[in-house]
């Protein structure tokens, strides 16, 4: 677990419950760290422990905290200079969905420890597209959740309806099924588009990467 992420939750509950209640979560989780160093990794039971304490202190339910930490995590990142990334990753929301996975695969650049979910789109219409989660940690759907939303609203000034088809847990993996409703008007029959847009996503990448 980088500390990128950590920092951007720690941020997070400052904004929403201020300084004071985020030294009691600290404390009460056994929370050394004040500030997190980005490119440093930490212990991957961090993030559960401030969820639960979170949660306890606030009398806001898990699930909430989790989203809150998805939809801060996007406006936080931006100081960081990695909102650029996101834009070029396509015009329209589909096509930023279509590219989390070379999002991430570009991001191991930086974080070589990485260990990213896995996303996978089908049923595309234009009235939004079936997406599949994949992850090797459990309990993160909502912050998931938390950070589409807010990207589809940031970047794409597009109001997104997300709905859980199924979910799947197992020693090892989680798998979530859910369908996302959108107006998705940049949708076209498969064919050459296919094409042009892994073209695109190449050329947009290689510019972030000079």
């Amino acid at each position: 677990m980088y500390g990128l992420l950590l920092e951007g939750i720690g941020e997070s509950i400052r904004k929403r419950f201020g300084e004071k209640v985020w030294m009691e979560i600290r404390q009460k989780a056994g929370i050394q760290h004040n500030n997190f160093t980005i490119h440093k990794t930490y212990s991957e039971t961090l993030v559960p422990r401030i969820a639960k304490t979170a949660s306890s202190i606030t009398g806001t339910p898990v699930r909430e905290i989790y989203e809150m930490f998805g939809i801060q995590f996007v406006t936080f990142v931006g100081q960081y200079g990695y909102d650029r990334i996101l834009r070029v990753l396509g015009r329209h929301l589909r096509d930023f969905l279509n590219g989390l996975d070379n999002l991430h695969e570009y991001l191991r650049f930086s974080y070589p420890k990485l260990k990213p979910p896995s996303f996978f789109c089908e049923d595309e219409t234009r009235e939004g597209l079936t997406l599949h989660y994949r992850s090797k940690r459990k309990g993160y759907k909502n912050y998931v959740l938390g950070q589409i939303t807010q990207v589809a609203k940031i970047f794409y000034d597009t109001n997104l309806e997300i709905e859980i088809l199924s979910e799947d847990e197992s020693l090892d993996m989680t798998h979530v099924v859910m369908k996302l409703h959108f107006e998705n008007t940049a949708y076209r029959e498969p064919g050459l588009e296919v094409v042009i847009f892994s073209l695109y996503n190449c050329i947009n990448l290689n510019k972030v990467l000079k």
